[in-house]
């Protein structure tokens, strides 16, 4: 082999610091996509979990209702606290007349909001569930 042929089988030094640079820039953007898209994930995760709480309370109301007997009445107010999926989750529950804009109340009618907020975060309300009920009479 001559020493022409020698030289052109490997890299200058000027393209593997060239090479090195666009990886230098790159690699750091990647990251930051990837970790994004990791955050966005579990604020999704937490929102869902947050709307279970939301519908196993609403549920659990219904079934009180259904089966609670003619004396049972919904709470005005209530608070609590569920631990799902390994997280413990704050809830409160609003319970006022059912409006129907224009048209004024319907007072056999409840309306009842649940709003769900991890433990630790309770002005950070990731789900609010509102449900209907009929008030039964006493």
């Amino acid at each position: 082999m001559s020493p022409q042929q020698k030289r052109q089988r490997g890299f200058t030094l000027i393209e593997v610091m060239v090479a090195l640079m666009i990886v230098a820039v790159a690699l750091p953007a990647f990251l930051t996509l990837v970790m994004t898209q990791l955050d966005g994930t579990a604020s999704i995760r937490d929102k869902t979990m947050a709307f279970w709480v939301a519908e196993n309370e609403l549920t659990r109301l219904r079934l009180l209702q259904d089966h609670g007997g003619t004396d049972y009445r919904l709470p005005d107010e209530q608070r609590g606290r569920r631990t799902q999926a390994g997280l413990e989750w704050q809830w409160q529950l609003e319970n006022e007349p059912m409006k129907l804009g224009k048209f004024g109340e319907m007072p056999e009618f409840r309306q009842i909001e649940i709003s769900v907020s991890p433990a630790t975060q309770e002005d950070n309300v990731l789900a609010t569930l509102t449900g209907v009920f009929r008030e039964t009479s006493p």
